[in-house]
């Protein structure tokens, strides 16, 4: 018996939930009965068809039987996990577990409440736009099944149930001509059901470019409450059903994934959903996102993501991380991190230290241009967050961008040009810090602490938006630690105190995805800080950065993700022989980023 995923860690995140749940995939080519047993509890038997994937309600740690010859192996598993059942040449079958990054939740490896998974009814207004040509009876009739059948896909898999709350026509946008255009313009003028959703289809035509089609429709993030879908493509409606399920889906938090065979694939309307056998389904993965937001549901009214509970974000968080690690770069599974990881790193008011002591009388000009640098940032911070101003990587291009501008034009009696270039490089390092990191490195933090006060420095976090390194926000927080390390220290010091960082996250209470990007990222950071100090044309062109890739390399193919207990037995410690490899490895990765 193997044990699939170890629970070391506490994370004390609220109260032990009512229910907890795993989610099973039978990829054999046979039904498979399957038992789960748990202390003081009735037995649980489930039969799952070829390909299907279905959730499985547990209080706790359980026994998961399933059928093999000669004898039936047993697998101790626990809540919020998904395993797949195999083939195998010498069992007939075997389970195998869905790794996900980091630790489970300590109350997650314990025994709690018996498991009340009822349906989560989630109330769904159906809507055409007025270019709909159809009698209203037979339009009502034909989304209204859509729905039902999407509704019965849903709840298959996480308990879902999609139950119609009423019908409408909207007046849609005659000049609008793209999906995104639509759904805004459909957000505006449709209110969605209190705690559901308000699904439209639009007939108005949808701009098609060569090789690259137009979305089927449109949504934002979970929990999102519209969901724009366009009518008549795709023509079957088999596949217009498909689609459907695919992108409520994505409204309730799923994201899309390179299994061919599941409804969150890429390639929609490609003729699988015509096939006599075919039944949709969902991946492991995205069934168990899906079963957490449910959960997250049961628990409480989720308007926003900020509505989530603490220990609802930890395990989404496990989850699309290794969603991630499926399709490396998918910016859904990378916005869903991204957020998750803005609010676990916001520093509660307390945690602030006080005001700084006024600065002395000879300041150094260095640092006069530093503090014109993070105002330039935080200027152009709240410029950038009004609706559609840029987010992600392109935000950290702009806030480089007017930190270079801000530093050379700073208006500081007898600044030198390596005064200019210090302080666009610690204003940008202070400017893109909203953890507190550099206040709280012992090596630096007097240095750093005149730069900004606590006033301006809230004000900034304020409006500082989620600015990204190659479309991760953890990449952009170490490469400012890097580049505050590199402007402050020596070369040697600040290496040593990027690789302290990396071990000190082994011991952190969230010792989860650990790896050597985020170490890449801040010796990145430290390798930035090698721009000529007598020669502005780098700081010039950095003024008219074009993306940030000129910031570090792509951290494609990096290890990443380890736990804790992972990332020590594969590297060691900082003076292990593999460890130091690795990061020989690294500085030869980052060292022609800073190149001018």
């Amino acid at each position: 018996m193997r044990r699939l995923l170890l629970a070391l860690a506490a994370c004390a995140v609220g109260p032990a939930a009512d229910a907890g749940v795993i989610v099973v995939a039978n990829f054999t080519p046979a039904e498979v009965t399957l038992t789960v047993t748990e202390p003081e509890r009735d037995k649980q038997t489930i039969t799952l068809q070829p390909a299907q994937v279905a959730p499985i309600g547990v209080g706790g740690p359980a026994v998961l039987v399933v059928p093999a010859t000669p004898q039936h192996l047993a697998y101790d598993v626990e809540p919020y996990n998904a395993f797949v059942i195999l083939p195998d040449a010498q069992t007939g079958r075997r389970l195998e577990g869905v790794e996900l990054p980091g630790m489970p939740l300590e109350q997650d490896t314990k025994r709690g409440a018996a498991p009340k998974r009822d349906p989560v009814r989630v109330p769904v207004t159906l809507l055409v736009d007025d270019a709909d040509p159809r009698a209203e009876a037979l339009w009502k009739d034909l989304v209204g099944k859509r729905l039902a059948a999407a509704s019965a896909v849903f709840e298959a898999h996480c308990g879902i149930r999609f139950e119609v709350a009423g019908f409408a026509v909207w007046k849609s946008e005659p000049q609008a001509s793209t999906v995104p255009e639509l759904l805004a313009d459909f957000q505006q003028k449709v209110k969605a059901p209190p705690g559901g959703i308000a699904v439209g289809w639009t007939s108005r035509k949808v701009d098609e470019k060569p090789r690259e089609p137009a979305p089927f429709g449109g949504s934002r993030a979970a929990p999102s409450g519209h969901l724009l879908m366009r009518e008549w493509t795709p023509r079957d409606e088999a596949e217009r059903t498909e689609t459907l399920v695919h992108h409520l889906a994505l409204a309730m938090g799923a994201v899309p994934v390179p299994d061919v065979g599941s409804v969150m694939r890429a390639q929609l309307g490609n003729g699988l959903a015509l096939h006599a056998q075919y039944k949709m389904r969902f991946d492991p993965l995205n069934a168990l996102v899906l079963n957490v937001w449910a959960d997250e549901r049961r628990s409480g009214k989720i308007e926003k993501a900020d509505d989530l509970s603490p220990a609802g974000r930890a395990r989404l968080k496990r989850v699309y991380a290794a969603l991630l690690k499926a399709k490396p770069g998918e910016p859904a599974a990378l916005a869903y991190l991204n957020e998750f990881d803005r609010d676990l790193a916001a520093v509660p008011k307390k945690a602030v230290p006080p005001e700084p002591a006024a600065p002395p009388k000879a300041e150094l000009k260095r640092d006069l241009v530093a503090r014109l640098v993070v105002a330039a940032v935080t200027a152009k911070a709240r410029r950038a967050a009004a609706p559609g101003g840029p987010t992600g990587d392109g935000l950290t291009v702009q806030y480089v961008r007017a930190a270079a501008t801000a530093a050379l034009a700073a208006d500081v009696d007898g600044v030198s040009a390596d005064d200019r270039v210090g302080g666009f490089l610690l204003g940008l390092a202070v400017a893109l810090d909203d953890t507190d990191t550099l206040g709280t490195e012992e090596a630096i933090r007097e240095q750093v602490a005149g730069v900004e006060s606590d006033s301006a420095r809230a004000e900034r976090r304020e409006v500082l938006g989620n600015p990204t390194v190659h479309g991760r926000r953890d990449l952009c927080r170490r490469f400012a630690a890097g580049v505050a390390l590199g402007e402050l220290l020596p070369r040697q010091a600040a290496e040593a105190a990027a690789v302290s960082r990396t071990f000190q996250a082994l011991d952190g209470p969230r010792p989860a995805g650990i790896g050597l990007s985020p170490l890449a990222a801040e010796l990145a950071g430290i390798e930035f800080t090698r721009l000529p100090r007598e020669d502005l044309a780098r700081l010039t062109q950095l003024a008219s950065l074009p993306n940030t890739t000129g910031l570090m390399p792509d951290v494609v193919g990096l290890p990443d993700g380890f736990s804790a207990e992972r990332f020590t037995a594969r590297y060691g410690s900082a003076t292990d022989a593999r460890f130091q490899a690795a990061l020989d490895d690294l500085r030869r990765r980052v060292r022609p980023a800073a190149k001018p």
